[in-house]
This record gives structure tokens, sequence and C-alpha cells, in this order.
């Protein structure tokens, strides 16, 4: 029964990761873009490099949090399990997105009064 959470947990995971980082990569453009509308090369820079950052840390955390995965007997125990890890990784997602969003709001700041 465990391998079922596996799978379940590792499948939901994927999905959420990828769906969530193209979301915020293709949404992010506009962002990012607005902020740095003389140097596009540098907006497209920081976009790519927090897509892949974010693949590899969520990803990477998806695949951790297996280790954490309680043996399971019960269909409930399976739900229970695969929506504890699954909450963990999108939590950690909706943090690390608050942080990248600040981090180019302080980026943005830096260029505007320094770069004049």
């Amino acid at each position: 029964m465990t391998s079922i959470v596996y799978i379940v947990y590792l499948l939901l995971s994927f999905i959420v990761v990828l769906y969530i980082g193209n979301e915020c990569y293709q949404n992010g453009k506009i962002y990012i873009n607005n902020y740095f509308p003389k140097n596009k090369i540098l907006a497209n820079a920081i976009n790519n490099t927090l897509l892949i950052s974010y693949y590899c840390l969520n990803l990477g955390l998806s695949i951790w949090n297996l280790s954490m995965i309680d043996e399971v007997f019960t269909i409930e125990d399976i739900i229970s399990q695969t929506a504890l890890k699954l909450s963990t990784v999108i939590l950690i997602v909706a943090i690390l997105h608050h942080f990248n969003v600040y981090t180019i709001f302080k980026i943005h700041q830096y260029f505007k009064t320094y770069k004049k």
C-alpha cells in the first residue's frame, strides 16, 4: 500500500510543481519586464533563473519527502499521507514565490536608485 502513496504523491506533486512553475514563469515575464523595461536580457535571465531554481528545489523536495511517508494500511492513510506531503510542497512553493517577488522588487529598487 505504501507504494500506492509514493506513486500518487509523486504524480500529484510533480503536476502541481510543474503547473505552478509554468504559470509563474509565463505571468512573471510581464512582471519582471515591467521592472526592467530597458533591459529585456536581464529580465529574461532573471525569469529563467527563477524557473530553473524553482524546479530543482521543489522537485528535489518532492522526492526527498518520500523518505518521510509513513507506512499505510487503509485508504484513509493513503489520502492522509498524500495530502500531508503535498500540502508541505505547496506551502513551500508559496513561501518561495513570496520571497522571489520580494527579491525582484529589491533588485528593481537597486537598479532604479543606483543605476540612473
